[in-house]
């Protein structure tokens, strides 16, 4: 027994660190899950908000002879102020922008003609810590993701 004193020591120190990854982990598996849900939902808005307000002059330009062509530029400018003010989305990973288009009579499989596509892109901040100790254990993260969000158009007289 007296040979036996430091044990509680050594477990402590050799479990410590594998039960701090593990809570990282959750924390991180949450706040990623968090993100994507947040710009999710600002997808969904964004082709809904296309939908009924359709494409438009970019602002700045509505008196410029001639007009550029209509398009949903000031809905995307508008989404990304949003997602960089907002402060709604952690910075697990970096916001790369929001795409909004029409589909028009070629959509992806599954999705109706005459729909509004709204893509946004993310790519991994590898500015933190976790990231990387995680990927030096071999545990591999998503480097981006995507969402994709699809909305049919009925008022096919406005956009």
């Amino acid at each position: 027994m007296k040979n036996q004193r430091g044990q509680d020591l050594i477990e402590f120190a050799l479990v410590f660190p594998l039960f701090l990854i593990f809570i990282f982990g959750i924390m991180y598996c949450g706040f990623l899950f968090g993100d994507y849900l947040t710009l999710s939902s600002m997808a969904r808005s964004a082709a809904r908000e296309a939908v009924i307000v359709g494409e438009t002059v970019p602002k700045g330009h509505e008196n410029d002879d001639p007009k550029p062509q209509a398009s949903f530029q000031n809905l995307q400018d508008q989404y990304t102020d949003l997602i960089h003010t907002s402060h709604a989305v952690t910075n697990l990973y970096t916001f790369d922008g929001i795409s909004i288009s029409k589909t028009g009579d070629n959509p992806p499989a599954g999705v109706p003609a005459d729909s509004v596509g709204v893509e946004i892109k993310t790519t991994l901040n590898k500015d933190y810590a976790f990231p990387r100790v995680l990927e030096n254990l071999g545990i591999g993260l998503p480097q981006s993701y995507n969402i994709v969000y699809y909305m049919y158009d009925e008022n096919k007289n406005k956009t």
